[in-house]
């Protein structure tokens, strides 16, 4: 059939053109441009993916760079690091040539001069050390001595009062600890290993031991208690601390807690051969004294009005722990130093005056303790003065207080004094009190000794020695735990594409008072020598902070190797959606270029059917 009206041929050749001539535009527009997608409508699903890997490829790329920025963060926060080690390392060699006993006043004088200079130039260092004008040495930064450079050991306890036995074990999350023949725990920190699995256990069964009416206030409960063995405040200061919640309707304890501040102590002291070995000992015996009453009488140990006086609760914990080992009557000792036995009236004066230059509440310690000891003296009849009657008559005034005396009846009741009374003894140099406290001397190591060892005059390493028979130690595996703990000023890395992928960056103070070294000198032998310890502390410090950064800086480091990975293999999968294949683009363009041809050369023959028909008409 042949019409002239409509020219379908034409129609149909111009219509299939116009679909080559898209698709060679199409094709013209991936060849030029190298994207297989330029708009929403060349791959709706597939630009929605597209976009989405390529915020992840750009975020990813920025990590990478901000985690090289860290990296150089860190590498000059650990240069400087290193010149500060360098000058502590000068330190401690000046401290050791200063101590030798060859050298003169003057010679001392000039190397303290050059101790200054290095101190100066530590706080110099420490003030002036920048990246991008941050201070990475601040003045609100974290403590070198502080727990995010050191371990929290921590401990469980569980003491069976029905069978005197010992249940110790860590928490959760420590991986193997490993465990003795006899059950004790090891973390692989001697000094918190000895705390837990001696110390403590031997501290409190001779504490109970030696005030059974403490032991009968418990019963037949199990005192549950942890520690912890964790920085407290650096070098000096704390050396431990107890502290304890309950249930204020009924006021029993539910959890107690013992922290010793590891940086006041080492593996050394706890094996007592070290510097401080007697003081771990007495504070240890001191702070678990505290436990145990505050364990047994909250209600009077809360601190509130009328409850235990502070100079009772101090000066009884100095009775389980002695005052020797931490020097708070060593001028007492050093009076009595001489006398020849009990009765040697000599230094009596001298003890009358010591006593009276203080009172008992403005030192809780040291008269606090000596208020204590002769409190106990009296209530237990006036007998020998030795630890073990020392220690009953007390018993006796913490039984009453048990039994709901308060303070101020217990003491009258049992001493027939008041406490304004037995403060007035030592205003007054009273010569029963001087009497005593002259034989508690002669007793205790400078009346300073502990109550709950055999004898007064065994302290230091002894309080808490094999004296006491410990039942053996049973242990639970599902208690262990070990934490690194941090806080103060950081820095924060934000390391990959989502919100949530940063990592903080500590920053530390590092001038010499952060250090420990700020009071150190090198004007005497005596000085000198206590210098030594102090700077190698101090450099101990600061290699485990250089430590830390250079941990961070192997972390950072294969935070970009994994980025940059992640980058190149998440570019590729996004190149595959959103590139032109070259080409398979091609083959295309040209197959579309010879329809173009064609559909040009059919659609001109269509056009010219109608005037062919003209040839029937004629």
């Amino acid at each position: 059939m042949f019409s002239v009206q409509h020219n379908l041929a034409a129609i149909n050749s111009n219509r299939q053109l116009g679909i080559t001539t898209n698709g060679v535009k199409v094709s013209t527009e991936r060849l030029s441009s190298g994207y297989r997608i330029n708009r929403a409508a060349d791959d709706a699903a597939g630009l929605t993916i597209s976009e989405k890997m390529r915020s992840q490829i750009r975020g990813l790329t920025q990590a990478s760079a901000n985690a090289q920025d860290g990296i150089s963060l860190v590498q000059i926060a650990e240069g400087a690091l290193t010149e500060v080690h360098d000058m502590l390392q000068r330190s401690n060699e000046l401290a050791i040539k200063a101590s030798n006993g060859t050298l003169t006043e003057a010679d001392r004088t000039a190397i303290d001069k050059e101790l200054t200079e290095l101190k100066d130039e530590i706080d110099r260092t420490a003030q002036s050390t920048e990246f991008n004008t941050l201070k990475l040495f601040p003045d609100n930064g974290l403590s070198p001595r502080s727990a995010s450079v050191m371990e929290t050991y921590h401990y469980e306890f569980s003491y069976n009062l029905t069978d005197n036995t010992f249940s110790i074990g860590r928490l959760e999350n420590a991986g193997a600890a490993a465990r003795g023949a006899d059950g004790a725990v090891s973390t692989g920190s001697v000094l918190a290993d000895k705390i837990a699995n001696e110390f403590v256990p031997n501290a409190v069964t001779q504490i109970l031991d030696a005030f059974p009416s403490l032991k009968n206030a418990v019963g037949s409960n199990t005192i549950n208690m942890a520690l912890d063995v964790s920085f407290v405040d650096g070098p000096g200061s704390t050396l431990a601390y107890a502290q304890y919640t309950y249930k204020t309707n009924s006021g029993q304890v539910t959890s107690m807690l013992l922290k010793v501040d590891a940086t006041d102590f080492n593996d050394k002291d706890a094996l007592g051969t070290g510097s401080k070995a007697e003081v771990l000992e007495s504070t240890l015996a001191h702070e678990l004294m505290h436990s145990v009453m505050q364990y047994t009488m909250p209600k009077q140990m809360n601190g509130k009005p009328g409850s235990l006086p502070n100079w009772f609760v101090e000066g009884t914990a100095q009775l389980a722990g002695g005052g020797f080992p931490t020097g708070w009557n060593n001028g007492l000792q050093n009076i009595a130093k001489g006398l020849a036995d009990e009765n040697d009236t000599s230094a009596d004066a001298n003890i009358s005056k010591y006593l009276k230059s203080y009172t008992v509440s403005g030192r809780p310690y040291g008269h606090g303790y000596l208020a204590a000891a002769y409190a106990g003296y009296l209530a237990n009849g006036k007998g020998a003065v030795t630890g073990a009657n020392i220690a009953a008559g007390m018993d006796n005034i913490l039984s009453d207080i048990l039994n709901g005396k308060s303070f101020g009846a217990a003491l009258k009741d049992n001493t027939g004094l008041t406490e304004s009374q037995l403060n007035s003894l030592f205003s007054n140099g009273n010569a029963d009190l001087v009497d005593f406290v002259r034989k508690l001397s002669v007793a205790s190591l400078g009346g300073a000794g502990s109550v709950i060892t055999p004898s007064l005059a065994t302290g230091g390493t002894d309080i808490l020695g094999d004296t006491a028979t410990v039942a053996p130690f049973q242990i639970d595996p599902s208690k262990v735990f070990v934490d690194l703990e941090s806080g103060g000023a950081n820095v924060t890395l934000h390391i990959g594409a989502a919100a949530e992928h940063y990592m903080k960056l500590n920053l530390y103070q590092m001038d010499s008072k952060a250090l420990g070294i700020e009071n150190t000198s090198m004007t005497t032998q005596n000085a000198a020598r206590e210098s030594i310890e102090i700077f190698q502390q101090a450099i101990g410090y600061v290699s485990s902070v250089r430590s830390y950064y250079g941990a961070a800086q192997n972390r950072l480091e294969h935070t970009i190797a994994n980025l940059d990975n992640v980058v190149e293999n998440t570019t590729a999968a996004e190149s595959r959606i959103r590139d032109t294949d070259m080409a398979t683009e091609m083959v295309r363009f040209t197959n579309k270029q010879i329809l173009l041809q064609a559909g040009q050369s059919m659609l001109a023959q269509a056009n010219q059917q109608p005037s062919m028909l003209l040839s029937l008409i004629g």
